[in-house]
């Protein structure tokens, strides 16, 4: 099936239920430099495969999630994903975000296909990638290198509101979501003056709300480490050399990540506590023993949940559902996308997991109503 982009034409594969665009270029963008629109093309794309991830590490969750063969490219990085039906109707929209701390993840994983959640619901589904680590989110703003993760994020959101319609997804239901530095993401889209009108609502699994955006003072602070450990010109230094500062970034003990967004920078104009969240639809949640995975640091996930749900529009949930790790961070995943063979060898999950997907089928009717069908907040719905 061919689809015309405003880049260009698409082709995606079709599996007799759901069509599935991989890989489809959404912007371009320089080292340091905001994204800016994709040069156009003329014959059609195949969209049959995904593109490469954003330059990474393997992930500091590995040992929870499993490890990944990494296949990433610092040009061609900004790439997304597209699930439908059929283009012929306007459908809701997920546009979900990968979490892994701004400095690992990738939409096009198997663990975030969204052919079941399309298939299943009739949604349109959409993953991205976007910039990590100090290629995405280090503050050099002498370089242009403001919130470059954040800027990919909203370029993103742009793309899907001026392309969707040719999937067949509504662009005036949007719903935008994700899962822990996705969440936070998501979240930040949907309270930012230049992307807020484009957010209808907002699924957000396990953010970690109790860390703020980084004052400019503190991240400069990073920001000269890294040069520092960097000991070369950024702008000339290869890709391997700058993903090697990453875990001297890191502080031992701290489940926050060494990079995050810079507060007044591009996305991220006030934390999230001074926005009014009263006209928001929200979904919101968090696994029951979220810091397994952190090794018992303090919470940064569970606090932020009442409060946003109380503010807003809100639906709260608790994931019990357990494994050999009991209910860490990440372990809803596999329940949303019903990916379950993804997750065959992950130590989360163990070798016989309850295979539902009826987390995912409540932030489906959430996409499309604004409601999961269950009780909205002070009330929790638990997946047990």
């Amino acid at each position: 099936m061919d689809v015309n982009t405003t880049a260009g034409p698409v082709r995606g594969l079709h599996d007799g239920k759901v069509t599935a665009f991989r890989g489809i270029p959404y912007a371009t963008a320089k080292r340091f430099q905001p994204p800016t629109p994709h040069p156009v093309w003329t014959e059609p794309r195949d969209a049959s495969k995904p593109g490469p991830e954003a330059p990474q590490l393997q992930s500091r969750l590995a040992w929870v999630m499993g490890e990944r063969q990494l296949n990433w490219a610092e040009d061609g990085c900004l790439n997304l994903n597209v699930w439908t039906t059929d283009t012929t109707t306007r459908k809701p929209v997920l546009v979900w975000f990968h979490g892994g701390g701004f400095t690992s993840g990738s939409g096009g994983w198997d663990w975030y296909d969204g052919g079941i959640l399309a298939g299943n619901h009739d949604i349109v589904v959409v993953t991205a990638n976007y910039r990590l680590g100090p290629l995405g989110y280090v503050y050099l703003p002498d370089l242009n290198a403001d919130n470059l993760g954040a800027q990919d994020q909203q370029a993103v959101l742009r793309w899907v509101h001026d392309n969707i319609a040719a999937f067949g997804g509504d662009p005036d239901q949007i719903t935008v979501g994700g899962q822990s530095a996705g969440a936070y993401s998501a979240l930040y889209l949907a309270i930012d003056p230049a992307t807020k009108d484009l957010v209808h609502r907002v699924v957000l699994e396990s953010g970690p709300y109790a860390l703020p955006p980084l004052d400019p003072e503190a991240a400069t602070r990073i920001a000269d480490k890294f040069l520092d450990v960097l000991g070369a010109d950024p702008m000339e230094a290869t890709v391997e050399q700058i993903l090697a500062t990453l875990p001297k970034l890191a502080e031992p003990g701290r489940a926050a990540p060494p990079l995050m967004p810079v507060r007044t920078g591009a996305g991220y104009p006030k934390p999230w506590p001074e926005a009014d969240l009263t006209d928001l639809d929200v979904l919101i949640g968090h696994t029951r023993d979220e810091m397994v995975a952190f090794g018992g640091a303090p919470d940064i996930f569970e606090p932020g949940v009442h409060t946003i749900a109380e503010a807003a529009n809100g639906f709260a949930y608790r994931f019990d559902r357990t494994g050999p790790l009991g209910a860490p961070h990440c372990v809803e995943i596999p329940y949303l996308f019903g990916t379950f063979e993804a997750f065959e060898n992950s130590p989360m999950l163990g070798p016989e997991p309850k295979r539902t997907t009826d987390f995912g089928d409540a932030v489906a009717q959430f996409t499309k109503t604004g409601d999961p069908g269950w009780p909205r907040y002070p009330e929790f719905r638990h997946f047990v």
